[in-house]
């Protein structure tokens, strides 16, 4: 008996403090968010985007690709749709929805799937390094041979190391429009 109305006495607790937040109903997004003041024909073009968005993202998360593609796949699809609503608020509810839930800024989001690839490029390239750095260490080579090796290695390694930041620099730069 103790435990049934512990659990009724809980659920309601958190219903109550569920209840608080009138202005934004999670479960219907930003469709419901009265803050934004939408208007019919805006959250109809809004649900539309929603009904639409979720078999792709359903897909991505069935498809056979690696975890880390599906991601950069979900992010690059919820950027897309991110954009597709920014194009249906004025620019009064984009500074509204910003303020209360941060930027919707589509090319934020591209910079960091560029950033994420390149990243992902020199985790690589020092795996590599580092693997082939262990196997001229474990040789049976002579000292002064090994210290050669390695150091040219090395040398390698941060050329291409710069390389690859830069490229990535120039890509960020491209998707914010810094460089045509």
């Amino acid at each position: 008996m103790r435990k049934a109305i512990f659990v009724f006495v809980a659920s309601a607790f958190v219903s109550f403090t569920y209840a608080q937040d009138a202005n934004f109903d999670v479960y219907k997004r930003i469709e419901s968010d009265k803050v934004l003041n939408l208007s019919a024909d805006q959250i109809a073009k809004i649900k539309k985007l929603n009904r639409e968005i979720g078999p792709k993202f359903r897909a991505i998360g069935k498809s056979n690709l690696p975890g880390y593609e599906k991601g950069r796949r979900k992010r690059e699809l919820a950027l897309e749709h991110k954009a597709a609503i920014r194009e249906i608020l004025n620019e009064g509810q984009i500074g509204r929805w910003e303020h209360r839930y941060g930027s919707m800024d589509y090319n934020d989001g591209m910079k960091n799937i560029v950033g994420e690839k390149y990243d992902a490029r020199l985790e690589q390239l020092e795996r590599k390094f580092e693997q082939e750095k262990e196997a001229i260490e474990d040789s049976n080579l002579p000292k002064d041979v090994k210290k050669d090796k390695i150091k040219a290695l090395k040398n390698e390694y941060k050329a291409e190391k710069e390389r690859l930041k830069h490229e990535r620099n120039v890509a960020k730069a491209q998707v914010t429009g810094e460089i045509r």
